[in-house]
C-alpha cells in the first residue's frame, strides 16, 4: 500500500512503506492543498481505518459507533459515509487491512517459532490492532465473524505448513484452527490492559501452546 506524506507546501510524497509499518495520517488543512482528489480519498480513508481499530479498542464492539470513528478520524459523517455503507464495513475493512499486515509479517519471518515472535511484536507494537484482531465480533456482525473465521483459517494453514517444512509434522484436521483461536483468546485477555509488554511477555506461552501442542 502507498503511503501518503504531506510535505511542506501542502504537497504530497509518495513513498512505499515496510508492510508492517502504517503510520498514522494527519488531517488534511481546509482549504486548498494541492492534492489530487483521489489521493484527498485515500489520505481520509486511511484516517477512517486507523480510527476504527482505535475506537474499537476505547469503547468495544458494545459502545462502538460511527460518531466516535469520525471524531478520531477528524473528518465529517458525511465524508464518513461516502467511504462506508455503514459502520461494520468500516470496521470490517479495518479487520481486513490489519489481519493482512499480521499475515505478511509472519511470512516473512520463515519458521514457526520466528513466526511467533513476529506476531507477538507486531501485536504488542500496534495495540489497537491487536484488540481489533483479537477480540470476537458479535455474531449477528456477520461478515466480522467470517473475516475472523479466515483469519484463523489462514494462520491455522500457515502453522501447518511450517510444522510439515520443520519436521513433517501433521496434526490432526482442524486442531491447528483451535489452537489458534485459543491463541487469539490469550492475545485478547492481555491486549484488554494496553500494556504491550504484558504481550510479549505472552510469546513462550503462545509458543508453547502453538507448537508442542501439535
Amino acid at each position: 500500500m502507498t503511503e501518503l506524506r504531506l510535505i511542506s507546501g501542502g504537497a504530497v510524497a509518495l513513498a512505499e512503506p515496510e508492510p508492517d509499518a502504517v503510520p498514522p495520517l494527519p488531517r488534511l488543512s481546509p482549504g486548498r492543498h494541492g492534492m489530487p482528489a483521489d489521493l484527498v480519498r485515500a489520505h481520509q480513508r486511511q484516517r477512517l481505518l486507523a480510527a476504527a481499530a482505535a475506537a474499537l479498542a476505547e469503547q468495544g464492539y458494545g459502545r462502538l459507533t460511527a460518531a466516535r470513528v469520525t471524531e478520531l478520524a477528524t473528518v465529517s459523517s458525511r465524508t464518513f459515509y461516502q467511504h462506508f455503507e455503514d459502520l461494520w464495513a468500516c470496521v470490517l475493512a479495518a479487520y481486513e487491512e490489519q489481519a493482512a499486515r499480521l499475515c505478511a509479517g509472519i511470512e516473512r519471518a520463515g519458521d514457526a517459532h520466528a513466526g511467533i515472535g513476529a506476531a507477538i511484536e507486531f501485536l504488542a507494537r500496534e495495540p489497537d490492532a491487536a484488540r481489533l484482531l483479537s477480540a470476537e465480533p458479535p455474531p449477528q456482525i456477520a461478515a466480522l465473524a467470517e473475516a475472523r473465521r479466515e483469519l484463523i483459517g489462514r494462520l491455522g494453514a500457515m502453522l501447518r505448513r511450517a510444522l510439515a517444512e520443520r519436521d513433517g509434522a501433521t496434526p490432526l484436521p482442524g486442531l491447528e484452527r483451535r489452537l489458534v483461536a485459543a491463541a487469539l483468546a490469550l492475545v485478547s485477555t492481555r491486549a484488554a490492559g494496553g500494556d504491550p509488554e504484558r504481550l510479549r511477555a505472552l510469546e513462550p506461552e503462545l509458543t508453547e501452546l502453538l507448537l508442542a501442542s501439535l
